[in-house]
């Protein structure tokens, strides 16, 4: 298991919470809505949200007030591996630079949750927050794919919160639709959901995993515009 970074990630998803805040208000217009689905909850917290570009975990951090008890943010990230076909940014993406930002990948290839989360496990079992996408990849269509298990393990074992985020919608942002304000970004905080709502078996299996991440998906679905 790998050491667990807090000062860097905290340090740097600050500078970055400054600069994208000002990037986003002045050339997208951005609004967040739902953050007093925030104000009662209690570490630890798993905010699940949909995948709509390689932007997304740029704005996710903007949902929590500066301040917020919540920060760090770790992010669950693919293998290194999965980044070889991303051009230059394969020589970024994964490995220590996403630790230093808070990006833990999931050790693949396993086909075990518990050897492929075992991180994530530990960092919420710390009172830290992870950050996961449920359909485990982006949308290359605009429409929600259907829902990995990998959150559904991680609710099971840790009985974190989960807090549903909807992001519509950065699919598809053009250079010019950005520096133009021609797109209008809605970032929804949707109410949280327990253990006790998504997980209905104390030995659940693959597909009851994979359950829970579909109603976390649905919940998200349901304020897209």
């Amino acid at each position: 298991m790998r050491r667990i970074h807090y000062y860097t990630p905290i340090i740097l998803q600050k500078i970055g919470y400054i600069l994208f805040f000002l990037i986003y208000k002045l050339f997208v217009s951005i609004e967040i809505r739902g953050k007093e689905h925030l104000t009662s909850l209690s570490e630890p917290i798993i905010i699940a949200t949909n995948h709509t570009s390689e932007l997304d975990a740029t704005a996710i951090p903007l949902v929590l007030p500066f301040f917020s008890k919540f920060f760090p943010i770790y992010f669950v990230t693919n293998s290194e591996d999965k980044y070889r076909t991303f051009g230059w940014r394969s020589y970024l993406y994964g490995g220590v630079f996403f630790n230093m930002l808070g990006g833990y990948s999931v050790y693949s290839g396993n086909k075990n949750y518990a050897i492929a989360l075992a991180d994530h496990v530990d960092i919420l079992k710390h009172g830290h927050t992870i950050c996961i996408f449920p359909e485990g990849k982006r949308t290359r269509d605009g429409i929600l794919n259907p829902a990995r298990g990998g959150l559904g393990y991680l609710v099971h074992t840790t009985g974190a919160v989960v807090v549903p985020v909807a992001i519509d919608t950065f699919f598809n942002i053009s250079l010019w639709d950005f520096l133009t304000c021609q797109r209008k970004i809605v970032i929804t905080i949707c109410k949280p959901m327990t253990r006790d709502e998504l997980v209905s078996t104390s030995h659940p299996t693959v597909e009851d995993y994979r359950s829970v991440g579909q109603k976390v998906l649905e919940r998200i679905d349901e304020v897209m515009e």
